[in-house]
């Protein structure tokens, strides 16, 4: 399947961003990976990383790719052994690839570009599972996970989510006093702290209680496009005043691409995001779902034919990088956001 795109790259640009690519860190902060290993080892596949991901990965010349936890509202009632599986899973599929290492220390970091590795870094995409048990955030510490997003887009037991990307809705709702304790034990651990699934009330809370930088793996802006899983101005220059990065989500619905205008749509979400906050606290997260829906129907006996995503697979990556360039975007910002900005943020608030 091909996606067609809006913008006609010239090929000085796409050259361009292929080696840039080639030659500079590139960071996808958010990718529903582990839970599509799951659900494939389920069908009976193995090997999932290094036959649907890792080619893909090397023509786009990733060098970290953040990983989420992700346990589906039907999982909910056995959410711990669902995110316990799905990391255990994802650890072994990565163990055989020995391009692939796991992230879980800023040395780690220094050795992807030393070694020419690909890392991969967990995180928790949403603490359902853990309940008000917060020293269950040690035990995912334990087994390699390095951040959280304290929920997805639903009320849990410590905090409330925003609205889904389908909808258009506020959802009103404070952190709790678990929630609390849970930011600050990420913080004790050096795990860093998402943001991008939570309501308006509960961001202007963590930046409240927050001691270190908070990040938004995949959040586009508000202003580009409504959609209350983007941020507002004023959110975006909170998370940039206190050394956060927003990544680009890339699913059509948070982007505002229905009609199809992908590419044209990235680039405006980034550009006005540069312009408002500086190119530092920007970065990729594209959050590309299709695949795992495709596992997921496959699961069901079913074929996902949808799209959601604005880019076919990582290797369109480097698109999007040439389309910026191609827009007149200085070289030194797009190898920030393409990949140098999450690298030191995350160098920056992993442990030793």
């Amino acid at each position: 399947m091909v996606i067609k795109m809006d913008i006609k790259i010239k090929e000085e640009y796409l050259q361009q961003a292929m080696e840039l690519h080639q030659k500079n860190p590139v960071v996808d902060a958010h990718l529903d990976l582990a839970g599509e290993v799951l659900l494939r080892h389920q069908t009976g596949e193995q090997e999932v990383v290094k036959k649907y991901y890792l080619p893909h990965f090397k023509q786009a010349g990733m060098k970290l790719v953040v990983s989420s936890v992700y346990v589906e509202s039907g999982n909910l009632d056995w959410g711990w052994e669902n995110a316990l599986s799905q990391i255990a899973v994802l650890k072994k599929d990565i163990s055989e690839l020995d391009e692939v290492i796991l992230v879980q220390k800023r040395s780690d970091v220094d050795r992807l570009l030393q070694e020419n590795k690909i890392g991969i870094l967990i995180y928790m995409e949403g603490l359902d599972c853990i309940g008000e048990d917060i020293d269950r955030l040690n035990v995912l510490y334990d087994l390699g996970v390095r951040g959280a997003s304290l929920t997805w887009s639903r009320p849990n037991k410590l905090a409330v989510g925003c609205c889904k990307a389908s909808e258009d809705r506020q959802i009103t709702g404070s952190l709790s006093q678990a929630g609390v304790r849970a930011i600050k034990r990420l913080e004790e651990l050096s795990m860093f702290l998402d943001v991008s699934h939570l309501n308006d009330e509960g961001f202007a809370q963590v930046y409240q209680i927050a001691e270190r930088s908070f990040i938004a793996t995949h959040s586009g802006s508000r202003q580009v496009y409504h959609n209350y899983r983007n941020l507002t101005d004023e959110q975006m220059k909170v998370l940039a005043s206190q050394g956060g990065i927003m990544g680009m989500n890339g699913c059509k619905y948070i982007v505002g691409s229905l009609s199809g205008n992908h590419l044209e749509m990235l680039c405006r979400h980034i550009e006005y995001e540069v312009e408002k906050v500086g190119a530092k606290h920007v970065g990729y997260g594209f959050d590309l779902c299709d695949s795992y829906s495709r596992a997921s129907a496959a699961l069901q006996g079913k074929c996902y034919t949808d799209r959601d995503d604005c880019l076919l697979d990582h290797s369109q990556v480097p698109l999007v990088s040439a389309a910026l360039l191609q827009r007149g975007m200085d070289t030194e910002l797009v190898k920030g956001i393409m990949g140098g900005n999450f690298m030191g943020y995350f160098k920056g608030i992993l442990g030793q």
